[in-house]
Formats: structure tokens, sequence, C-alpha cells
């Protein structure tokens, strides 16, 4: 029987805890909900080196924080949203002690797009692109 563990739900996990610990949004895993939420996605999972002993990939995963307008799309309502994108991106700067207990090396937001919802304009999204690299021992 072969040996392995589930890593990505780890690095999941652990993007997870380090985001509610620091912000009292709702976190979900499957659709946003009520009138501000946080949504974590797994994007992908990629090999990077193959090594004796183990292997090296790298993790994506999408945090995206939606926030319902009302219909009502102003200056202050992109800063609010920007706001939490900037919050989250900090919580995973290579100086911030947050990234200290994590299975991974690297952890950083990659980028962050900002983008109203095509069906419900009043629905505002900041997409945040994390990334993170992972020794796995085999």
């Amino acid at each position: 029987m072969i040996d392995y563990s589930n890593k990505i739900f780890e690095v999941i996990d652990q993007v997870h805890h380090i985001v509610a610990k620091e912000m009292s949004i709702p976190i979900f895993m499957d659709s946003h909900q009520g009138n501000h939420s946080i949504l974590i996605q797994p994007i992908s999972d990629n090999l990077l080196e193959v090594l004796s002993k183990g292997q090296t990939r790298t993790y994506t995963i999408l945090i995206s924080y939606e926030l319902n307008t009302g219909g009502n799309y102003t200056e202050n309502t992109f800063k609010q949203v920007a706001n939490v994108a900037e919050h989250i991106k900090r919580l995973f700067a290579p100086d911030n002690n947050a990234n200290n207990n994590t299975t991974w090396h690297g952890g950083e937001v990659e980028s962050i797009e900002y983008e109203r919802d095509e069906e419900d304009e009043s629905k505002v999204r900041a997409l945040l692109t994390f990334n993170c690299t992972n020794l796995e021992a085999l």
C-alpha cells in the first residue's frame, strides 16, 4: 500500500487558520455567503523537483473576498474591499510571524485582482492568488 498525505489540504487548512485567527469575516470553501465573506479554493499543485528522498511542490490557492454592496458602488466600497485584500496580503508577507508554524516556505500573495460580478453588480470581489512551496520527504 502507498503511503501518502494530503499536502494541499494541509496548506488550505493552514491558510484558513492564519486568516481566521486575524479576521472576523466568515470563511467558506464552497461559496460566498451573507453580506461579506472569504472563499478559499485550491487552484493548482505543481511538481517542481524530484529528489532522492522527496520532492518539491508549489501550491496555488485562491483567496477571494466578496462584499455585497446593496447596489451602491462608491469609493468607500472599493476602499473596504481593498483594505481587506491588503490585510490578507500582509498576513502572508515574508516578515510576518504568522508563517512560522506552517509546512510551506516562500508563501506570499502573488497578485490581487478586483472585479464586479457581471450578473449582479452589487457584488464586488478581491481575488488574491497565494503561492507557496513545500519540500515533501518521502
